[in-house]
């Protein structure tokens, strides 16, 4: 590889995952950590990344800060009411489906007419959300402890539970999205989503394309290993073709078959 091509190869990976160390760079190269080294500090003195100790940080990177659910009903209303629509679209009669916490998943029960579905999840605010229609659907709410800035019901008891109940198929929606690494802020969150994707025939994580290439605290699931990500149409051209080289990623595009 040549040295320019070498640099904006480190370029691109930097701006995608935000932060990466040098053995990562290494690694993904085939080069020395040395070349890395120099090759960080020649794009560093370019104002083309910042420096950090044992690597490097995009200029554009902002770390994740864990919003409060409201917080997150108010933003992206219009990318997350596109991928609701999206889900419903895949659930058909004679589903189990798990439904994890979210606002993106709060917003499901608006466009799920399909009879005989049985619906599980461990978050308070999607089982209010389909409570009204529970004669229409099979409803079960997973406790626990509740995590009240997520709605999510957590700990032992909630996968203890889950641990016993086998689905068709699980809709995890996540904080963040980088390479092959899916994240969220809460460790035990993290494990409860782990054994609910885990236990279903078809694996699928929900996220707005404003998460994508973002790394929050705790990876809890590699993305070659589920079945789809579902995002909205608003993805960009090269995160669509990086993404489709981990999973199938779907919008309400390719739902359509266009």
């Amino acid at each position: 590889m040549l040295k320019d091509e070498r640099l904006l190869t480190i370029r691109n990976l930097v701006d995608r995952k935000g932060i990466v160390t040098v053995n990562e760079i290494g690694e993904s190269l085939g080069v020395s950590t040395m070349t890395v080294r120099r090759d960080l500090e020649e794009l560093a003195d370019q104002k083309e990344l910042v420096r950090i100790h044992g690597g490097a940080q995009s200029t554009n990177y902002k770390p994740l800060t864990e919003l409060s659910r409201n917080e997150k009903r108010s933003i992206h209303v219009n990318e997350k009411r596109k991928i609701a629509a999206t889900i419903a679209a895949l659930i058909i009669p004679g589903d189990t489906i798990y439904i994890g916490p979210g606002t993106t998943n709060e917003m499901i029960a608006q466009y799920l007419k399909k009879p005989d579905v049985r619906i599980i999840t461990n978050s308070l605010p999607v089982f209010q959300s389909f409570q009204d229609r529970a004669d229409f659907f099979s409803l079960q709410l997973i406790g626990g402890r509740l995590r009240a800035r997520s709605g999510a019901f957590i700990g032992s008891l909630a996968n203890e539970m889950l641990a016993h109940l086998t689905t068709t198929k699980a809709f995890i929606s996540v904080n963040g999205i980088a390479d092959n690494h899916i994240s969220n802020a809460s460790p035990e969150e993290g494990q409860t989503q782990r054994i609910a994707l885990d236990n279903a025939g078809m694996k699928l994580v929900v996220a707005d394309h404003f998460k994508l290439n973002r790394q929050d605290f705790y990876s809890f699931y590699d993305l070659d290993q589920t079945d789809g990500l579902i995002t909205d149409p608003g993805i960009s051209r090269d995160d669509l073709q990086h993404y489709n080289t981990f999973t199938h990623v779907i919008t309400d595009k390719t739902n359509k078959g266009e």
